[in-house]
């Protein structure tokens, strides 16, 4: 074993017991810590205690952070920290997350980070270097240019860091998918690279607990709150919930497809902008913008697999294949190979990296006539597609089809000419559940022309089967056309569809900007 001044590895990271005390010494030898094996051992406890460490937040450990880990610790099952986590553990972790959101990575960026400081520190910031020069969360050497020591103990500066050797490491955003354990090593070129791997589901309970909770009282970062006017204007669609200009660069224009839906599943809409062309990566590229920070962070970006596409693509979000995550769906119109309408469904769970299910439809080519909508139609828990066709139609009026998810798209649910007229592309259309009685109903949206001079809505009645109207004209405070997107979403949960306006380009600011008017 050789001299008992030579290092051995703890809790990931080399601890050299020339640098303890004697009695730490005496400690270490009784618990067997002497003893590796070829996996990395845990601190013991007394050595945890014994190292001194530093406060991760300013306000110290919160309430919040200790019941998180009440909550947590018999799940927890990883060698290093496992069922011992603690509210400081947590607070720890909170602050890695806290500096994730603020620069807009995925929460898969959180994870890495926390397994790779459940590794090396156990969550414990420490302050005093046991393997060479390491300190902090992350164990970070001053000695291999990772900051000065006062910086590697701010844990916001720490988190930082590693974040950029994260990115800069993994060019491409290749870290969006992979092994955990293998990223974190990379990162850190530990002598132990199987190390991280045992931990990383510790990790994702924790991010999981962390990612979309509010930080506690007198913290620094709190999710926004909608906007709240001085006045109350009396009517649908006159009192705005949100005014914001989201937290990307520049504008959207016609390459960029928005819509409204839960990405991360903590019950607000958050903003998907699909950028079709023109994209760094010169593939069809998506980011989603965070809906509880007013649109402010981003959960994801990313290039998909997916070629540059064009006016003849259709893009939703649904949890296609009910594993809680939002998946991708893209229809492709025409111009397939096999001569029929195409869908092809990207998995959210790997990030948009790969297919969960390509299928040639029953339906013939479709053109700018057609919108797509993804809903449970028949209540079978297999998401269907509604395709509302606005021209052109046999009988002279909009028409809806129903394609049935559980026949892999091949059959009609329904078939129905509405009482509604044809409708140019001032229309949008959408399928949204408009009074609550578990049917899908139409949304049919004016943007111009219209004798008021006012955005008009429109909703037909799903269970009439679209032959009568739900409301026949709702005006909006708002003049929208061409450079305005434009859907409905319960923003403010209070069983109400608001409307949602995107100006994408020629704004004041120059920039786009998202307008919410309460229901």
């Amino acid at each position: 074993m050789g001299s008992l001044s030579g290092p051995i590895r703890t809790g990931g990271s080399v601890v050299r017991f020339s640098a303890l005390p004697s009695v730490l010494v005496t400690a270490a030898v009784a618990v067997g810590s002497l003893c590796l094996p070829a996996s990395v051992q845990a601190v013991p406890t007394g050595l945890q205690a014994a190292i001194p460490t530093a406060s991760c937040h300013p306000d110290g450990v919160a309430a919040a952070d200790i019941a998180i880990a009440d909550i947590l610790r018999s799940s927890m099952t990883g060698q290093r920290l496992g069922r011992a986590v603690t509210g400081y553990n947590i607070s720890c972790a909170r602050s890695i997350v806290r500096q994730v959101l603020q620069r807009g990575l995925p929460s898969r960026a959180a994870v890495i980070a926390v397994t790779t400081a459940i590794t090396e520190s156990t969550l414990h910031n420490y302050t005093v270097a046991v393997d060479h020069d390491s300190l902090g969360l992350f164990q970070q050497r001053p000695s291999m240019g990772w900051g000065r020591p006062a910086q590697l103990l701010d844990p916001g500066y720490a988190t930082n860091a590693f974040l950029n050797k994260l990115i800069r490491t993994h060019p491409g955003n290749s870290w969006l998918a992979g092994d955990i354990g293998r990223i974190s090593q990379r990162i850190q070129a530990s002598r132990y690279p199987a190390a991280y791997g045992p931990e990383v589901r510790d990790a994702q309970l924790i991010v999981g607990a962390l990612w979309t909770r509010p930080e506690p009282t007198g913290s620094r970062t709190q999710p926004a709150q909608p906007t709240k006017p001085a006045s109350q204007p009396a009517g649908p669609f006159q009192k705005p919930l949100l005014e914001t200009v989201p937290g990307l660069p520049g504008t959207f224009d016609d390459r960029h497809q928005v819509m409204l839906a839960d990405w991360n599943g903590d019950g607000r809409a958050d903003l998907v902008v699909v950028q079709q062309s023109g994209t760094a990566s010169g593939t069809t590229e998506v980011r989603v913008l965070n809906g509880a920070y007013n649109f402010q962070h981003l959960l994801l970006v990313t290039a998909t697999p997916l070629a540059p596409t064009d006016a003849r693509f259709a893009f939703a979000v649904a949890d296609w294949n009910a594993d809680g995550r939002a998946d991708l769906v893209v229809t492709q119109k025409s111009g397939t190979a096999s001569g029929r309408t195409e869908v092809r469904v990207l998995d959210g769970a790997s990030y948009l990296q790969r297919y969960l299910q390509e299928t040639a439809t029953v339906l013939g080519p479709t053109d700018a006539c057609h919108t797509f909508s993804v809903a449970d139609w028949n209540a079978d828990a297999r998401p269907d597609v509604a395709v509302v066709q606005r021209c052109g139609t046999a009988s002279g009026h909009t028409e809806v089809r129903v394609l049935d998810g559980a026949s892999n798209l091949q059959r009609y649910l329904q078939e129905t000419a509405t009482v509604l007229g044809p409708a140019d592309d001032r229309h949008t259309v959408s399928i949204a559940d408009w009074n609550g009685d578990k049917k899908w109903d139409l949304v049919v949206i004016q943007k111009s022309g219209t004798t008021s001079d006012r955005t008009v809505l429109r909703v037909l009645d799903g269970a009439s089967k679209f032959q009568k109207f739900l409301v026949k004209t709702s005006t909006a405070s708002v003049v929208t056309d061409e450079r305005h997107s434009l859907s409905v979403v319960d923003w403010n949960q209070d069983g109400r569809l608001d409307l949602v306006v995107v100006q994408k380009w020629g704004t004041a600011a120059g920039r786009t900007e998202a307008r919410i008017l309460a229901g």
